[in-house]
């Protein structure tokens, strides 16, 4: 039984620097919801999902009940107890430092009759997570009869297509559309943001040069004399090209806050599930804020300066901090 554990342990250990400091906030979460106990599995708390766990210790008869967060992205399962098992799991934080805690052999149940021997690493200060490693075990049907599945599975690839064009499509990559809405109307800085635009990588001159000749072209900035100012900050992306981003962040924190919608998850896994269709379709929605034009009083805050010259959106930009709420609305 020792050895089972201790192989368990060297292969937990490699997986332990993809646990970050989420887990810190976690733990803090999970000590917050101490006294809350979830009427029926799957229950979602600030959108997110929690499910009841019992654990039978080693050494004891009674099991214990807990309200662990589904993590898919963990790689263990981890729960708050006073036990000490005999392999010892350190836990690197991206910030520095490590927790010390322990892994043991225990019984987990998601039923409460239905019990399973799973590794769990544990300590005083763990975080209550239920991991992919015990997930994808098997399924589980919740109070509203629907199966939850995790792991990995072979699809076959004949019967994927990918449409990288349709009729009546523009063929530019570039071209950004227009909706047929009114201009918004967006909150307006407290008080006035003028920065100064500092050095930029030598390389990306004549590529952000080229991007804004076309963004005026197509009417999505202009030139304009404003109080504001912003500095233009290119980021290089993975296949080597530079994206136009503008450093909005001393602008997002004279802004006042925006109400927003955020969708319950939890909900629309089962709203798609109740669908029970065969086929799905993603669709990869490019420069969508681009496509939302901007009231012309709200449009002065959002200027920017490139070589000598001062623009301005007339479109929703990228970078500041309403522009997903909008978008989404």
């Amino acid at each position: 039984m020792q050895a089972q554990v201790s192989a368990v342990a060297k292969e937990l250990r490699k997986k332990m620097e993809e646990v970050t400091e989420k887990m810190e906030e976690m733990k803090e979460e999970m000590r917050r919801n101490s006294s809350h106990v979830a009427p029926v599995q799957g229950e979602a708390w600030e959108n997110r999902v929690y499910w009841t766990v019992w654990i039978r210790w080693p050494g004891t008869s009674e099991p214990q009940k807990y309200e662990a967060l589904v993590d898919t992205g963990s790689q263990c399962t981890l729960i708050p107890s006073e036990y000490v098992g005999t392999e010892p799991i350190s836990i690197a934080r991206v910030t520095g430092g490590s927790q010390e805690l322990t892994l043991l052999e225990a019984e987990v149940s998601l039923t409460g009759k239905e019990w399973q021997k799973h590794p769990v690493v544990t300590g005083s200060g763990a975080p209550c997570i239920l991991g992919i490693d015990f997930l994808r075990n098997g399924y589980y049907k919740d109070s509203k009869g629907l199966r939850w599945a995790f792991g990995i599975a072979a699809v076959d690839a004949e019967g994927i297509k990918k449409l990288n064009s349709l009729p009546g499509l523009l063929e530019n990559p570039s071209a950004v559309g227009l909706l047929k809405v009114e201009e918004q109307r967006v909150p307006v800085a407290t008080s006035t943001v003028h920065r100064q635009q500092y050095r930029t990588n030598r390389d990306a001159v004549i590529p952000i040069h080229k991007m804004i000749r076309e963004l005026e072209t197509q009417g999505l900035v202009s030139k304009t004399h404003s109080p504001f100012n912003s500095p233009i900050r290119p980021v290089r992306k993975s296949d080597g090209e530079w994206r136009l981003t503008v450093d909005y962040r001393t602008l997002n924190e004279v802004t006042s806050p925006l109400s927003a919608a955020v969708p319950d998850m939890l909900e629309l896994q089962y709203e798609l599930e109740s669908k029970a269709a065969k086929w799905y379709a993603t669709i990869d929605i490019a420069n969508a804020f681009f496509s939302i034009p901007l009231a012309a009083e709200c449009r002065p805050q959002f200027a920017f300066t490139w070589r000598g010259v001062q623009y301005t959106w007339n479109r929703l930009p990228q970078g500041w901090k309403h522009s997903p709420t909008i978008a989404m609305d």
